[in-house]
């Protein structure tokens, strides 16, 4: 037993004897000298050059020896403050704080400093880029001529805007579009009313005979209405995301007119109101190429029997976002004043 702790004690002693001559041979080094030559291995001064950045009073170096050097710490303490304090030099204290000092990767010293000097580097504030707003044409429409909007499927949303396609026995945001086209149409001189009526509530099957009442009471009791839209949203299963285009350097949704025929019902005037989407289209790809994407032709009247210039309007589909829908609105309004002008 005694000649284990002996082999122990021994095994200590040797140990500490190399501690210290390591130390002894760093303090007899001069470290700045080093780094000022200039040495082929970039290596090397990176290593040193922690050592030469940290500078530590003799009393603060030698309290944070004691404190972190493995060998002279906590119980292990063999020699004592005042050993320690008296026999090692003290430039040897210095030496081996500056070694605890190296604790980071100066191999990627580059990257580092070009990364303080970014963060330093003030950030200079740009002006924004001013977009210039279009250009509103006004036209004199008499005052007895009139457009009348309203929805047949009042609940229709647009899913990144309200959560949901739908929004049952309520407004959805297509009635916020509705009513921008209505606004923006007034802007540009033309009367415009929107009638906010719910169609499509509580009986969904009933839409289109709730919205026909609407439209039979408007057109007798109005004299001058230049033209009359019904406005959905179109939905296209598996599409993730409603189609876009740029205008302006801004993304608009699409727009796709729905002209219905005779095919289950009589509508003798139905070309009428397809003369009247095509010329819409037409002018719609002068201005704005793109933004009307179509017209298209269904079974099934739509309530466009009762005028030659009734169509089905569908402003995007359920995965557009509504700024992109309410853009598309204020855009189509420019292309229906220069259709309806020439109405009158």
């Amino acid at each position: 037993m005694k000649n284990a702790y002996l082999g122990h004690f021994i095994r200590g002693i040797f140990l500490l004897a190399v501690f210290l001559l390591v130390m002894v041979t760093g303090v007899s080094v001069d470290i700045n000298k080093w780094l000022e030559k200039d040495f082929a291995l970039n290596g090397i001064e990176n290593l040193m050059l922690p050592f030469a950045k940290v500078h530590l009073g003799c009393r603060t170096g030698s309290i944070l020896f004691a404190q972190n050097n493995l060998a002279l710490s906590g119980g292990a303490n063999i020699l004592g403050e005042k050993t320690y304090g008296k026999s090692f030099h003290e430039e040897l204290m210095a030496t081996t704080i500056q070694a605890l000092a190296y604790t980071s990767d100066f191999s990627k010293n580059e990257e580092q400093d070009k990364l303080k000097n970014d963060l330093e580097t003030p950030v200079i504030k740009r002006e924004k880029t001013k977009t210039k707003e279009r250009d509103i044409v006004k036209y004199d429409f008499s005052s007895e001529c009139k457009a009348v909007l309203y929805c047949t499927h009042t609940a229709e949303s647009y899913v990144p805007s309200s959560g949901k396609a739908r929004c049952e026995g309520e407004r959805g945001l297509v009635d916020e579009v509705a009513r921008t086209l209505a606004f923006e149409l007034e802007r540009r001189g033309l009367r415009t009313e929107y009638i906010d009526t719910i169609h499509d509530f509580p009986d969904y099957s009933k839409s289109y005979a709730n919205s026909r009442e609407t439209v039979k009471r408007v057109l007798n009791t109005e004299d001058k209405i230049l033209a009359l839209f019904d406005i959905h949203r179109d939905s296209i299963p598996g599409l993730p995301q409603g189609e876009t285009v740029e205008i302006g350097g801004k993304k608009s949704a699409r727009i796709l007119i729905i002209v219905g025929t005779d095919e289950r019902k009589p509508h003798p005037n139905w070309r009428k109101n397809l003369i009247f989407a095509q010329n819409i289209y037409n002018e719609g790809e002068r201005m704005y190429p793109g933004l009307i994407k179509g017209v298209r032709t269904k079974a099934g009247t739509y309530n466009q029997e009762f005028h030659e210039k009734a169509l089905l309007l569908e402003f995007g589909s359920d995965y557009n976002t509504l700024e992109e829908v309410l853009y598309a609105a204020d855009l189509f309004a420019d292309v229906l004043i220069n259709i309806l002008k020439k109405e009158v």
